[in-house]
């Protein structure tokens, strides 16, 4: 559906929602760290509020690598992956996949602010320290600062551990190039994580669907993946939480996937 800027030899282009992801700092390096070994030419595009850069590479996650002009990743991208298609190769379809149970884990649930999104670093880069989520702590913070909002979602905690949660905005703050951007909807940013044995996601998002109409919304939408976990997929879990699929958004033929819009009146 989108095919972004037309083929060339041994390009990079790296487009991050701002620090939304704790996922952005890590592979900001890491696609500079190849760009410098291999000697390719690199651009780096913030998107945040560049809804015309959203439409124009069909951009619906906080994370997109293009590659050599026509090779769509989103989400998290190992270095080999990346040099391989720099050469044209390991073109077939390749998932951030993980199998999910549907035994719902109700831990504690914490609000997402600046200082609750400095736990997310264990579980979204894969490292206890958290420094590295500095920069989604001051990226919370500036959002609630533009919305005038209390929270951006829920966080779960699991055994003293977070284990994923529930982020929301305002869907006339988020880039994207998806319908119904106004006031009253309101747009899933992020809704992760679960593994083989709970899903650690049904116990946030239910609190953040009950709160959010005394935040004044009434409909709330999500860009999903139809397999995989980038982004907020797969789809057919939201399905079964009441959720509608409302058309395509994107064709993602690196992820063997469709990127799908879906809605849920509140």
């Amino acid at each position: 559906m989108f095919e972004g800027v037309a083929p060339m030899s041994r390009t990079l282009r790296f487009f991050y929602f701002g620090n939304q992801c704790p996922h952005n700092g890590y592979l900001l390096a890491r696609v500079k760290t190849i760009a410098w070994k291999e000697r390719v030419a690199l651009q780096l595009s913030d998107v945040t509020d560049d809804e015309e850069t959203c439409a124009e590479f069909g951009i619906f996650s906080p994370q997109m690598l293009l590659v050599n002009g026509k090779y769509r990743i989103h989400g998290p991208f190992e270095a080999d992956r990346v040099l391989a298609l720099l050469e044209d190769e390991m073109t077939e379809p390749r998932r951030y996949d993980i199998k999910q149970s549907d035994e719902v884990a109700r831990g504690e649930l914490v609000p997402l602010t600046p200082e609750a999104a400095l736990t997310t670093c264990d579980t979204c880069s894969g490292t206890g320290d958290p420094g590295i989520c500095r920069g989604k702590e001051e990226w919370v913070r500036g959002m609630m600062l533009r919305t005038g909002l209390p929270h951006l979602g829920y966080l779960h905690l699991w055994n003293g551990r977070c284990v994923g949660g529930a982020e929301f905005l305002p869907s006339s703050l988020v880039p994207y190039p998806i319908p119904h951007k106004d006031s009253r909807n309101a747009f899933l940013t992020c809704v992760f994580l679960s593994d083989e044995e709970h899903d650690f996601k049904t116990h946030p998002l239910e609190r953040l669907l009950a709160e959010l109409p005394g935040f004044g919304f009434d409909t709330v939408s999500v860009a999903a993946s139809t397999e995989g976990v980038f982004p907020n997929g797969p789809a057919n879990w939201l399905e079964r939480k009441g959720f509608e699929d409302s058309g395509l958004l994107a064709m993602e033929e690196m992820h063997g996937a469709e990127i799908r819009y879906l809605r849920k009146r509140l």
